[in-house]
């Protein structure tokens, strides 16, 4: 007995006749229940998202600047200088020697400041002019400022906003500019807090 022969008489089927088509499942509820689901669903994300606590600010200690530039005076014999003692609402963001191809290595230590201000001092042993221009994003000289003593051309960017303090004489033997997106006052209220971090 063949496959086919066995099948036939395991299911029998008189010629002509046909086994019924399946029912087709319809859709169970209506309309109504669906939206009244969508409802239901909708109101208890909202509920959710109402018990969840908001955040205006996020408060960070931000980066340790002091050990940072302890390092740094180490490891390149420098004697790097940062706002000491900053203001609280000054947060360190970005603290480290930056090495760009073709230019000296340069120390930075950047804060934000409120209102989404960021100043920065840029300090470097092998200063050139392409160095400044590089640092200050080809500003245009606007003058000088005396700031405790010590002589600082300004220089601005309308085109992004950067303004730039260049230090006339070098700060404890490193070429110094103060530069960011600050009022002229922050700028140099910045540049008056520079104090030589301490190697030990």
């Amino acid at each position: 007995m063949t496959v086919d022969e066995t099948a036939t008489q395991q299911h029998p089927q008189e010629p002509g006749t046909q086994q019924p088509a399946p029912k087709r499942r319809g859709m169970r509820g209506n309309a109504k229940s669906m939206i009244i689901s969508m409802l239901v669903v909708m109101l208890g994300v909202i509920g959710w998202n109402a018990l969840i606590p908001r955040v205006n600010k996020i408060d960070r200690e931000g980066v340790d600047v002091a050990a940072i530039a302890r390092e740094t005076n180490i490891s390149l014999k420098w004697q790097v200088s940062y706002p000491q003692p900053a203001p609280k609402e000054w947060i360190p963001a970005n603290v480290r020697v930056i090495r760009f191809q073709n230019q000296p290595p340069t120390w930075q230590a950047g804060y934000d400041l409120p209102d989404s201000k960021y100043i920065a001092v840029q300090q470097t042993a092998e200063p050139t002019e392409m160095w400044v221009k590089h640092q200050t994003n080809y500003a245009e000289p606007q003058g000088t400022v005396q700031v405790d003593g010590a002589e600082w051309t300004k220089l601005y960017r309308s085109s992004n906003k950067q303004s730039s303090l260049v230090r006339k004489d070098p700060l404890n033997g490193l070429s110094t500019i103060v530069t960011g997106r600050g009022e002229w006052s922050e700028l140099q209220k910045f540049a008056s807090l520079l104090k030589p971090a301490k190697t030990s």
